[in-house]
């Protein structure tokens, strides 16, 4: 019997906004996609967080690399199953203009900014919204070292560990070979 790639169903929309600003980063050429002002903006303008006529200054650019690392973390502790408190990640969400409005249906958090200071809240609060909506223990990161993308688990029982660009096919396929030439030599 062959198994064949079913299509994996879409992560959800505030999953998919952490994971692609997470995977602005390429672990395996160090290429980063948000390596200036104008790049943060455009990519917060592409996933529709902001206009493109918004401005970022050299100050979101550093806090968007540090809310980016800390949401990084946050995904690894996911792909190990477990969590702990995140210091570095909190401070940066504490800063970011978020606010708490009520009003005939219940409690609903917000960005209270436009721009990029809006943009960067909203990714916090798709992270939040994310852990609401219990999806974000199947956000991870990619178990091969050689990569590090982030991914939306959709297996049924949350036991993915790699991305879906063929990292774990390469993995066993390495150890595949790995144990022919034991077993030959």
């Amino acid at each position: 019997m062959t198994m064949i790639d079913l299509p994996r169903p879409p992560a959800p929309p505030a999953v998919a906004i952490v994971r692609d600003f997470v995977n602005t980063t390429d672990h395996e050429t160090g290429a980063d996609d948000l390596s200036t002002p104008a790049a943060l903006v455009r990519h917060l303008h592409e996933a529709g967080l902001c206009t493109a006529a918004a401005r970022a200054a050299g100050a979101h650019l550093r806090e968007a690399h540090l809310l980016r690392a800390g949401l990084r973390r946050a995904l690894e502790l996911n792909h190990e199953g477990r969590t702990a408190p995140l210091p570095q990640l909190q401070a940066v969400v504490r800063r970011l203009p978020v606010g708490l409005d009520w009003d005939d249906t219940g409690a609903r958090l917000r960005a209270t900014a436009a721009g990029v200071p809006g943009a960067l809240a909203g990714i916090a609060l798709a992270a939040h919204q994310s852990s609401v909506d219990g999806t974000w223990g199947r956000l991870k990161v990619c178990a091969s070292d050689d990569c590090g993308w982030a991914y939306y688990d959709s297996s049924k029982n949350r036991s993915r560990s790699w991305c879906e660009y063929g990292c774990g096919n390469k993995i066993k396929t390495r150890a595949y070979r790995e144990r022919q030439r034991a077993r030959s030599g």
